[in-house]
């Protein structure tokens, strides 16, 4: 067979079983067709091979983000960025956007986090005063977000308007702030303008470039219906997809809520490598920063408080029936101790009333663990699917919101490791940033953002880093025998990264830049 592509004079990482290096690899219709010596892959060039000289540099299976939100990341590429250092900052942004919208076009910003405003405070409605525009700013964790008068009015928020599974702040008069709360933030989202076709198209192929700049060459989208509406989202993937502009391969999820209907209406598509269909999405509860995931200890300083389940056992039970009984994956947002015990628990019955073969159920984020709950993960095949990166952006608001031994047990990867799970790596984009590079670097060495070392007895090695966003994250999806790996008959999907690779630091890996992405053999992206 002649190749269409070969790269040589590398090193190879094939991620194989036996972590087998090569020197050079050979493409043929966008699959691996061999990888070896220079002289043996060499020796299969012809006329029309295009033929790259690696000149030491290293190559890995590409990049697969386990668990992000793609269309949300585009949209808040698009909107206002509001991850600042200040109040005064945030505010100054959205009126430069405002500036240039008539007074009814929604402000939309991404991104602000209250805990490093250097006026030591939350966003208030206040801080908008002047700007006719609603305000709509959704906190980096997209569990709060903060709005100003205007938009506060347009959904019918009043000092008396109350919510289930939710929070609408108010001061010590009973006076809305405009901070709202998962459901209560809800509220303002369902007076919100739907986007455009075209809006949705853009933002996508927005993330995608981004995406393949950092090395991601597959992702699995987070839920679609989380961000916007499922079909809406799912059509424009598909059209995107078609039209080749979506490089990215996507393993969807869709929200519980619409999932039987999304699985009907789409029941003669035509899913492939490119475009698959994933799981059923859950949120089980909250966050640990906004002290609303479900622990089963009360959080440090907060007596009494000990986070919200979403669902009672039976209410989880019955919806992820639906999932289970048709041979589909179920996903759950699972942050807490006490949320990961309770989908442990309607995972071990979903088995016991009806066995199948492993589904690998998976359970998202997977934050707070011990021992006994990876056992029980390990003998259910559960797949934890943490994000390392937040250790660096969060580790510090862990350490101020959880006691011992919670705070011990914060993404424990070592321990995921040595229980025998497979955690497959993830970023959470755009909770976080979505380099994998930067997990990886994380991952190894659990420093956070104020220089504090996070569990460092939870710290791996790159070589099990790599194995997260690559061969773990591919098993997630079911995948391991087209991706994670560059082994002969896989998808050519590669990354090319510096010369000596496998022996750089964290250090040296969080300022490391992705030099080339391939695709499928084609090369969507170099340096």
């Amino acid at each position: 067979m002649n190749p269409d592509l070969i790269m040589h004079h590398g090193t190879v990482v094939t991620m194989d079983r036996n972590f087998r290096l090569a020197e050079a690899v050979a493409v043929k219709d966008g699959k691996i067709m061999a990888t070896g010596t220079n002289d043996e892959i060499l020796h299969y060039s012809t006329p029309q091979t295009k033929v790259i000289d690696l000149e030491g540099r290293t190559v890995t299976p590409g990049f697969i983000d386990a668990h992000q939100h793609m269309i949300n990341f585009g949209f808040n590429l698009a909107n206002v960025n509001c991850r600042k250092n200040s109040i005064e900052e945030v505010v100054s942004a959205i009126k430069e956007r405002a500036k240039a919208s008539s007074p009814d076009e929604w402000i939309i910003g991404w991104g602000y986090d209250e805990a490093g405003f250097k006026e030591m405070r939350n966003l208030h409605k206040s801080d908008f005063e002047g700007i006719p525009n609603p305000i709509y700013i959704m906190r980096y964790c997209h569990h709060a977000a903060a709005v100003n008068d205007r938009a506060l009015e347009l959904a019918g928020i009043t000092n008396d308007t109350t919510v289930n599974n939710g929070m609408i702040e108010k001061d010590d008069s009973g006076e809305v702030t405009g901070v709202l709360v998962e459901q209560g933030k809800t509220l303002v989202e369902n007076v919100m303008p739907p986007y455009t076709r075209d809006q949705m198209k853009h933002a996508v192929k927005l993330a995608n470039d981004q995406y393949v700049k950092e090395g991601i060459t597959s992702v699995h989208e987070a839920g679609l219906g989380f961000f916007s509406d499922a079909f809406k989202e799912f059509d424009v993937l598909a059209e995107m997809k078609e039209e080749g502009t979506l490089n990215v391969r996507m393993y969807v999820m869709v929200m519980q809520d619409v999932f039987e209907e999304f699985l009907e209406s789409y029941s003669s598509y035509e899913w492939d490598h490119r475009l698959k269909m994933g799981s059923m999405k859950f949120f089980g509860d909250g966050t640990l920063s906004g002290k609303t995931a479900a622990v089963s200890q009360d959080f440090k300083h907060s007596p009494g408080e000990k986070g919200m389940l979403l669902y009672t056992f039976d209410e989880l039970f019955e919806r992820a029936k639906i999932a289970h009984s048709q041979n589909k994956q179920i996903a759950v947002h699972a942050i807490g101790d006490r949320t990961i015990q309770q989908v442990l628990d309607v995972y071990e019955k979903l088995y016991e009333d009806d066995p199948k073969p492993n589904l690998r159920h998976r359970i998202e984020h997977s934050t707070v663990t011990d021992k006994a709950i990876l056992a029980r993960m390990k003998k259910l095949g559960a797949i934890p699917v943490p994000q390392p990166s937040l250790v660096y952006f969060a580790g510090d608001v862990y350490m101020e919101n959880l006691n011992e031994p919670a705070v011990d047990n914060v993404f424990a990867n070592k321990n995921f490791i040595h229980a025998g799970l497979k955690p497959a790596g993830s970023s959470d984009c755009p909770i976080i940033p979505s380099s994998p590079l930067l997990g990886m670097a994380v991952a190894m060495d659990r420093t956070t953002v104020k220089h504090h070392v996070f569990i460092p007895d939870q710290r791996i090695s790159l070589r099990e880093a790599l194995s997260m966003y690559t061969v773990n994250a591919a098993y997630a999806s079911f995948e391991e025998d087209l991706k994670g790996s560059l082994e002969k008959g896989k998808l050519a999907d590669m990354v090319v990264l510096p010369e000596g690779f496998l022996g750089f630091s964290a250090d040296e890996i969080k300022k490391t830049e992705v030099e080339m992405t391939i695709i499928g053999g084609e090369i969507v992206y170099s340096k």
